[in-house]
C-alpha cells in the first residue's frame, strides 16, 4: 500500500517522538554503583544474601550505604527484619547510581502502618541485578610512588596550615562523586570543615612526618593507605584545651587535651589519569 506524503510524514514525526521519550542507554564503560536506605519505621536489620547492611534495636538509614560488595551479578535476596509502627510506614530501597548523574530502582520493600501488630518479622525480597562493576586496578611502582608523594602533599599541607590547599587537595573528589552520592558530600564537607577549624587555632602543628613504612590495598579504583602497625600516617601535636594560665577544673589531674589530627588511613582515587585524595566512602 502506498502511504501520502502527509501520512508519511506523520509516521516520521511520531518515530521521533517515540525516540526521544525512550532513555538513552548507558555507556557500557559505565561504572554503576549501589546504594540503600530506608525511611519511616521500626527497622531492625537489613541484610543482602545474609550479609547484614546494617542493624541495631532501632535504625534509620537515611544516609544511603554503599552496598555493591554484598551483591553478586544475577539472583540476590533483600532482608529486612522490622516491626510496624502505628504512625508512619517503613519503606527500603535498593537503588543503582552512575555519572549523569542517573539513578535506577532495583528493589523497593515497604510496609503499611501498623501491619505486624507489634510483632518483629523478617521477610525476604528475591530480586536480579546485572552488575557493572569497577575494573580492578592493577597498582604499579609509578601509582605507589605518585600516592606516598601526594601523601607527602597532605602532609605539608597541614603543617603550613593551609585550609585553602587542603581544600582543594579534595576538590576534585568532591567534584567528581557529587554525581554519584550528593548525600555523602554534605557530609564530608562538615567533617572537612572540623579540621579546617583545628588547623586554624593558634596552637596546631604538626609532628614530624613518620618515617614508617606505607601499606597499599586496593579495592576496585581506590587504594587506602596504612601503616603495617596501624599508626596514624600522621601526626599532630595534641592541644590543651584550657587557655595559657588557666587552673585545670577542681578535682581535674591536669588540663584535657583536644582531639588532635591523627589519620590511621587515607583513600586515594584516580581521576583523569592523575592522583588525588578520594573522599572515604568505599567506591
Amino acid at each position: 500500500m502506498r502511504v501520502g506524503g502527509m501520512t508519511a510524514m506523520r509516521m516520521l514525526l511520531c518515530a521521533l517522538a517515540l525516540l526521544v521519550a525512550v532513555p538513552a542507554a548507558a555507556d557500557p564503560g559505565d561504572v554503576e554503583y549501589q546504594f540503600l536506605w530506608s525511611e519511616g519505621a521500626y527497622l531492625h536489620r537489613v541484610a543482602l544474601n545474609g550479609m547484614t547492611v546494617a542493624g541495631d534495636t532501632a535504625i534509620s538509614i537515611s544516609l544511603p550505604i554503599y552496598v555493591t560488595k554484598y551483591l553478586r551479578d544475577g539472583a540476590n535476596e533483600l532482608e529486612v527484619e522490622y516491626t510496624s509502627d502505628t504512625r508512619v510506614g517503613l519503606s527500603v530501597t535498593l537503588e543503582t547510581r552512575a555519572k549523569g548523574p542517573r539513578k535506577d530502582q532495583i528493589v523497593r520493600f515497604t510496609s503499611v502502618t501498623g501491619e505486624t501488630n507489634g510483632a518483629r518479622v523478617t521477610k525476604k525480597i528475591p530480586f536480579t541485578i546485572q552488575l557493572r562493576r569497577q575494573t580492578p586496578l592493577r597498582l604499579s611502582g609509578a601509582d605507589r610512588e605518585a600516592i606516598a608523594a601526594l601523601l607527602q602533599t597532605y602532609y605539608a599541607t597541614l603543617a603550613r596550615k593551609d585550609g585553602a590547599g587542603l581544600a582543594k587537595l579534595y576538590a576534585k573528589a568532591v567534584e567528581q562523586e557529587a554525581q554519584i552520592y550528593p548525600e555523602g558530600i554534605g557530609l564530608f564537607q562538615w567533617v572537612l570543615s572540623d579540621s579546617l577549624r583545628m588547623i586554624a587555632t593558634p596552637k596546631f602543628r604538626m609532628k614530624p612526618f613518620p618515617g614508617a613504612a606505607l601499606q597499599f590495598s586496593v579495592d576496585g579504583q581506590v587504594v587506602t593507605v596504612t601503616r603495617p602497625d596501624q599508626s596514624p600516617l600522621v601526626e599532630s601535636v595534641p592541644m590543651e584545651a584550657d587557655s595559657a594560665g588557666a587552673q585545670p577544673a577542681s578535682g581535674a589531674e591536669g588540663a584535657q587535651a583536644e582531639p588532635g589530627l591523627k589519620p590511621t588511613s587515607l583513600s586515594f582515587k584516580r581521576y583523569d589519569g592523575r592522583w588525588y585524595l578520594a573522599l572515604p566512602f568505599g567506591f
